[in-house]
């Protein structure tokens, strides 16, 4: 297996035997509202542990999957709330506050598929949904839907290629700009083209 990932295995698996799904759930539901985790790690630690029967594979996708639908619901409510102080206080320029309703307001539920799988984003758009005061149905749409895909990768994933997780986290570790990029530029020209070919039938 992987030299990282056998050290990332070593070093979060004591924490997982001991504190079990309660460490694994707070890690990543405090990253939903704008705090800095391991949480993705502990997904991926976790489903490969309950390959070995160490813990429970529908308990560790179930807590995961509730961990970051409810942290990122923390975080919009935040942004929504006490957007306005942030930005009397100046930690959310007027400027800034403008981009992220007109980009989060034309790209809401892309936008929030993109940032669960890129640090930074992952911990703080769920804040700038709320200040943009996208509507709450989208916001939760979207948050189901990142929310899924991204237990299911990293969490079922490991599960399932566990023989092959090394190879497929060193590869992306290793090109994870260069694979976001382009799998942003692919959503990018898609909805492009949607958005052309809506302007054309209008």
């Amino acid at each position: 297996m992987f030299d990282p990932l056998q050290h990332i295995i070593a070093e979060l698996s004591p924490y997982l035997h001991h504190y079990g799904l309660f460490i694994l759930a707070l890690a990543v539901a405090v990253e939903g509202f704008g705090i800095p985790a391991p949480g993705q790690s502990f997904l991926i630690v976790s489903g490969i542990l309950a390959t070995n029967g160490d813990m429970s594979l529908p308990g560790v996708l179930a807590t995961g999957a509730l961990a970051a639908f409810s942290g990122n619901c923390i975080g919009y409510f935040i942004g929504l709330k006490f957007g306005k102080v942030l930005l009397i206080k100046g930690w959310v320029k007027p400027e800034t506050e403008q981009k992220l309703h007109t980009f989060i307001g034309k790209y809401g539920i892309a936008t929030l598929l993109i940032s669960r799988f890129v640090e930074g984003l992952k911990q703080t758009l769920c804040i700038g949904c709320g200040i943009a005061e996208l509507p709450l149905s989208t916001f939760l749409l979207g948050n189901a839907l990142a929310t899924l895909v991204w237990v299911l990768i990293f969490g079922l994933g490991p599960a399932i290629l566990i023989q092959e997780m090394g190879p497929l986290l060193a590869f992306y570790h290793s090109h994870h700009m260069q694979l976001w990029g382009i799998g942003t530029a692919l959503i990018a020209i898609g909805i492009m083209a949607f958005w052309l070919r809506q302007k054309g039938r209008g």
